[in-house]
């Protein structure tokens, strides 16, 4: 037990850190207040996602908290993964595929990273019974309607966004606003989709002159 703290000691003391087989079995376990299995990685400068295969899917969260991750992605099938903790890294893209070898997430806490236009969220909106969402302390969340367009693209199941729970008129209001065709021009303004070679963001458009009605954005602000 002694040899293993000095180990863990050493690991944080160590510039960057590799997600190693060795780190994910000496980093400290614990039961989560959800009563859940989780894998403390926390502070460990750990720059990218690799070798999470090692865990045998035995845990329900990992938390990958306060390191240097930029890219989310790379997960190997974690079929028993339910929580994803990563908070104060440094992302800035999350793979169109990321969620695919983890579709069982309910709850995933982004809070306090890069995360700067609507399209860059759209892999958590495939996240078909995920209930909790972080991105607070992102420059996303200073987007236009940034609430609303998670509300309406996400699962129904999610309930607690930016740890506010989402109340049924915020649902029917995000549903009012991107309704018909010029819901679907609101969409297309505000999270263009990516362009090959080039950034969506880049394109010089025009403001859509057929915006929500002030009906709509009267439901908004309610």
């Amino acid at each position: 037990q002694v040899s293993a703290q000095v180990w863990w000691k050493a690991q944080k003391t160590a510039d960057r850190m590799r997600l190693t087989l060795d780190l994910l079995q000496q980093a400290p376990q614990s039961l989560n207040p959800a009563k859940q299995r989780q894998l403390l990685l926390r502070g460990q400068k750990i720059p990218n996602i690799e070798n999470l295969g090692g865990t045998n899917d035995a845990y329900e969260c990992l938390d990958l908290s306060d390191n240097d991750l930029i890219k989310l992605g790379n997960f190997p099938p974690l079929k028993r993964l339910h929580g994803l903790m990563l908070a104060n890294n440094r992302i800035a893209r999350i793979a169109p595929d990321c969620f695919d070898p983890i579709p069982n997430m309910t709850s995933v806490v982004l809070t306090g990273n890069k995360l700067e236009k609507l399209v860059d969220l759209e892999p958590l909106t495939k996240l078909k019974i995920l209930e909790r969402l972080s991105l607070m302390d992102n420059p996303v969340t200073k987007v236009k309607h940034y609430r609303p367009y998670m509300i309406h693209k996400c699962s129904k199941n999610l309930r607690i966004l930016d740890f506010t729970r989402i109340k049924d008129k915020e649902r029917k209001a995000a549903t009012l606003l991107f309704a018909g065709e010029r819901g679907k021009k609101l969409l297309e303004e505000i999270a263009p989709a990516r362009v090959a070679g080039k950034d969506a963001s880049e394109k010089t458009t025009e403001a859509v002159k057929s915006g929500p009605s002030p009906e709509v954005i009267d439901a908004c602000q309610m």
